[in-house]
């Protein structure tokens, strides 16, 4: 069956089901326009606030579905010509154990007291602008996509936010400058709205609009449902102009080749121009993509390649635009990688090598109805040799002394072209909060031949009140003497209803599909996924919820031969106290075609292999000054037995001082032999203020025999204008301690908007 014929066929058919959901009862609230703007310092003191009505009316998600709020909050919105303002009361019957133990800007400040902002100024429930702060002043904010089911955690908004704690709970005014956020012109201007506050030591969150229980442990963050905000009258926005110049500095070198030190020192321009209210351009000269932190180290025991996130900043900006492919699970979810088109870190990482990027631009956004977003990136040409070093004791004749000599024998070399990346992204908007849309992707040249190309239809049907999303795409390549077989498909469905939810997933992947810009783990499959939890909640006092349901993976080949099949069977509880527990029970198999080299010196023979193992987890309250997470796991490993336990402990001594330590062991049991993988990282954290931190993470990695450690310092001095200074450090432990590389960075930048 052609997978491109066979995915369009199952959307046309979902199409003629979709309809616009019929609306629900929407609470109304009002912004109140001020001539005199209020003194952001936490205090609520300014008479200016008297001005707009108080917005009182917060309903609980957890623990009681729609019950009132146990604690009194009051929020007044004010804005002028420049800012959007809030001033938000939280009175707490027990001020003196509010939590509050974050500080650092853009925490996860899910686990502290917090209140949260949601603004969505289109009012089309597709996405918004999500802000949150918590009792310390420290500052969150996401961009939101997909009815809020993608976060972009990399964006990065310059707006203002003061606290203050007193016996009555705490208070917070924030500042939201116009320009932050893309707006549509209007005589008069009606936005989307969401206000949230967590109560963290009783487990509740409250909100104006309360997301239902079943969108998941995410469902914060949700756009599928929200309030309105009226009052604002007449909106002209103002196409953003901003200019980021940096200087970027720093030292590098290499053990593992010639040791010598190679010297950086490169400025470089980012410029930020709105062509029109809803469509941003963003250049960039001598493009930084300095990483400011080492990825995190990860044990594969596995066939295939380990995925990891993005981390670079100018791709962050705007992904959610970009993506087309599998959702990406969350980390320690547990899944496969994902199938993804595009996958930005093809772009400047050739085989684990750094290629310089010379420039770069994009342009996203909106124009109407569509969705746009274009990308085209120019890397540098570079020619990488991988040398093995012998030394030789020689006599010199002419003196009659013995020297050591020393030969270099090239063991590969790596050339890569000038590359040039181009991507194309539009998505139209349709049927409600549904939307259809295309990818098309260039690389010139690529890896094994003059291009690479991808192109590729994609779907999203939000029907039942955004109870029912279905997605799907249809993607075919094109690479010179490659025909046929170089398609790939995915249809997928996810319910959720009251205390059920629900997950299917379809995809066939043909031999020669190969999107180098892209991430597919394998090809040549049909795979059939799917999962099922119940979450129902109990009338026990100190039980919270349970949460039980099976996960199942089922992989075959094109010719319907059975390659990989994984059955979980899970089964958790939640306590009132916010610690869960449970057990999760899991059955393989696997057909291997040829060897699998599980480490250099032991392969598991080819055969069909069936296999199943036992785990016990453990997951503390975040929010304790003491928390973490434990698990353990026994069974079955192929052709042999596994034990896997993994540790992470957090300990937060106050609220500037964070230490976590994690910890990995594997036994791995063989009739070929036995071994043992470690996997250790200790991380520290001290925040000077919301705007200083210093931040360091020792990793050892047993199976690639490396100790690695990153340092990072972060000041940002002004808003949007930031100091970064970066260590970092790797050893060889391959028999002894020894030094493989290191490298220092000092980057310096600053933010100017008109």
């Amino acid at each position: 069956m052609n997978p491109l014929s066979s995915i369009a066929k199952s959307a046309v058919a979902l199409a003629l089901l979709a309809a616009p959901s019929q609306a629900q009862e929407t609470p109304v609230v009002q912004a109140t326009r001020t001539p005199t703007p209020p003194n952001i310092d936490g205090r609520l003191d300014d008479p200016v606030w008297h001005q707009a009505p108080a917005i009182a009316d917060f309903f609980q998600r957890d623990p009681v579905e729609g019950a009132p709020s146990t604690e009194q909050t009051q929020v007044r919105i004010l804005f002028d010509d420049h800012y959007l303002y809030f001033a938000l009361r939280c009175f707490d019957s027990e001020a003196e154990r509010l939590v509050a133990n974050q500080m650092r800007r853009d925490a996860e400040l899910d686990e502290n007291d917090n209140i949260q902002i949601i603004l969505d100024p289109y009012n089309d429930h597709r996405g918004g602008f999500y802000f949150s702060t918590n009792p310390l002043g420290a500052r969150q904010d996401l961009l939101l996509t997909d009815e809020g089911r993608t976060r972009n955690q990399a964006w990065d908004s310059v707006w203002q936010s003061r606290t203050r704690i007193d016996s009555l709970g705490w208070s917070a005014e924030v500042a939201i400058p116009f320009d932050q956020v893309r707006y549509p012109d209007s005589d008069q201007a009606v936005w989307g709205i969401n206000i949230g506050r967590a109560i963290r030591r009783k487990n509740e969150e409250v909100f104006l609009v309360p997301p239902p229980q079943s969108y998941g442990f995410m469902g914060r963050y949700r756009t599928s449902r929200l309030a309105v905000l009226t009052g604002l009258g007449r909106l002209q926005s103002r196409p953003p102009l901003a200019v980021v110049p940096f200087f970027l500095s720093g030292t590098q070198r290499d053990f593992t080749v010639d040791g010598s030190t190679e010297y950086d020192l490169d400025p470089g321009l980012d410029f930020k121009y709105g062509l029109t209210p809803s469509l941003t351009l963003d250049l960039s000269y001598k493009t930084d993509f300095a990483q400011v932190e080492a990825d995190q180290e990860q044990i594969n025991l596995t066939r295939f390649s380990l995925f990891f996130p993005e981390k670079r900043d100018f791709f962050l900006e705007g992904a959610g635009i970009f993506e087309f492919g599998e959702r990406v699970e969350r980390q320690g979810s547990g899944g496969r990688p994902p199938t993804l088109l595009f996958y930005s870190r093809r772009i400047g990482i050739e085989e684990g090598h750094n290629l310089p990027v010379l420039a770069g631009g994009k342009l996203t956004g909106r124009a109407g109805p569509y969705q746009i977003g274009t990308l085209r990136m120019t890397t540098q040409a570079m020619t990488f040799v991988d040398e093995e070093e012998e030394h030789e004791a020689q006599v010199d004749l002419s003196e009659a002394t013995i020297v050591d000599t020393l030969r270099l024998h090239v063991l590969d070399t790596l050339h890569v072209a000038q590359t040039d990346f181009t991507v194309l992204r539009i998505k139209r908007d349709m049927l409600g909060r549904s939307n259809l849309g295309f990818i098309a992707i260039d690389k010139q040249p690529g890896s094994e031949a003059d291009y690479n190309r991808t192109g590729g239809v994609d779907f999203t049907l939000s029907l039942l009140q955004a109870a029912l999303n279905l997605r799907g795409f249809a993607a075919k390549t094109w690479t010179p003497q490659v025909e046929g077989r170089d398609r790939a498909g995915l249809l997928e469905l996810d319910y959720r209803q009251g205390r059920f939810e629900t997950r299917l997933n379809y995809l066939d992947v043909e031999e020669d599909f190969a999107p180098e810009v892209g991430f597919v783990p394998r090809t040549d499959i049909r795979r059939f996924k799917g999962s099922g939890r119940y979450r129902p909640r109990p009338a026990i006092d100190w039980i919270r919820m349970f949460s039980i349901g099976p996960r199942f993976t089922y992989l075959m080949d094109r010719g319907n031969t059975l390659q990989s099949r994984d059955f979980q069977f899970s089964a958790f509880v939640n306590l009132e106290i916010g610690d869960w527990f449970g057990v999760r029970y899991q059955q393989r198999y696997e057909l291997l075609d040829e060897p699998f080299e599980i480490r250099d010196d032991q392969e598991i023979p080819p055969g069909a292999y069936e296999f199943g193992s036992y785990e016990f987890n453990l997951f503390a309250n975040s929010s304790r000054r003491l928390s973490g997470r434990a698990s353990c796991e026994y069974g079955d490993f192929f052709n042999g037995t596994r034990q896997r336990i993994s540790t992470e402990t957090i300990w937060r001594y106050n609220a500037r001082l964070e230490l976590e330590g994690t910890y990995e062991f594997n036994h791995i049991n063989l009739p070929n032999g036995t071994f043992n993988t470690h996997l250790f990282g200790h991380r520290f954290l001290y925040s000077f203020s919301p705007d200083m931190f210093v931040r360091g993470f020792l990793q050892w990695n047993s199976a690639q025999e490396l100790v690695g450690g990153n340092f990072l310092f972060n000041y940002r001095y002004l808003p949007g204008s930031d100091l970064f200074l970066v260590y970092n450090q790797v050893w060889d432990t391959e028999g002894g301690l020894e030094q493989a590389s290191r490298s220092l960075q000092l980057k310096v930048s600053y933010y100017w908007q008109r």
